[in-house]
């Protein structure tokens, strides 16, 4: 009952028949973990669809030199990566839980797509509510956009390459100066400065020179209210 109460909060599965969710439901699992396990590797192959229920996952790949870029942070109710099972494809990037725990529903990825095959009107249902999510998070994005200094910063510094510290945490480091950075945010360098100041009170960063270590980035993802 666990699994089909999980599977009905889920957008991918929105004006399902109950009939149809209890045949989901019997292809699934509830998955549970803690923070900073592997959910797959990049290029492992995809055998199955998860679906965020709490948590936070880090999607990320691995540069040559060893620095890790985000490619972003997954909140509750995403699909984690589930273009790869669509495509009959290798995963295109690492996942790692980011919270203090995550829970998932794992459904069994060559059995869904059979039962998708089979019901073509349930696939219909599938991309009407994957088109309109993406609608909502263009409109999401656009907002962020124009959103302020410090969110506009803490979403810079996700989407940055970063090494380790050895204490558990990742770096970035600016390269250039921080006037052709706040130029790049669209902000004043006083602002921006202020931008640093606030997300440090907040413990989601600490400054260390040319070198921001990101404290929580589960945090910094959230967002932040208010203005410059």
């Amino acid at each position: 009952m666990e699994i089909l109460d999980q599977l009905r909060s889920v957008f991918l599965f929105r004006g399902w028949p109950e009939a149809d969710l209890n045949r989901v439901a019997v292809l699934s699992n509830l998955a549970r973990r803690a923070k900073g396990d592997f959910l797959f590797l990049q290029d492992d192959p995809c055998a199955w669809l998860y679906v965020l229920i709490e948590g936070r996952v880090q999607m990320f790949r691995n540069l040559p030199d060893g620095r890790e870029v985000t490619i972003h942070v997954l909140g509750p109710g995403s699909l984690v990566a589930c273009a790869a099972l669509f495509l009959d494809s290798s995963f295109p990037a690492s996942a790692r839980i980011l919270s203090h725990e995550a829970n998932l529903v794992a459904i069994a990825g060559p059995a869904f797509l059979e039962l998708l095959e089979e019901r073509p009107d349930l696939s219909r249902k599938m991309i009407g509510a994957l088109a309109s999510r993406i609608s909502q998070l263009a409109q999401r994005i656009e907002s962020r956009d124009a959103g302020s200094a410090p969110v506009r910063l803490a979403d810079w510094l996700l989407d940055q390459p970063s090494a380790p510290d050895g204490k558990g945490h990742r770096v970035v480091r600016i390269e250039g100066s921080k006037k052709s950075l706040a130029s790049n945010l669209g902000v004043a360098p006083e602002t921006f400065s202020r931008a640093l100041r606030r997300l440090a009170e907040k413990q989601l960063i600490e400054v260390r020179g040319r070198e921001i270590v990101l404290l929580d980035p589960a945090g910094l993802m959230e967002g932040l209210d208010g203005g410059e």
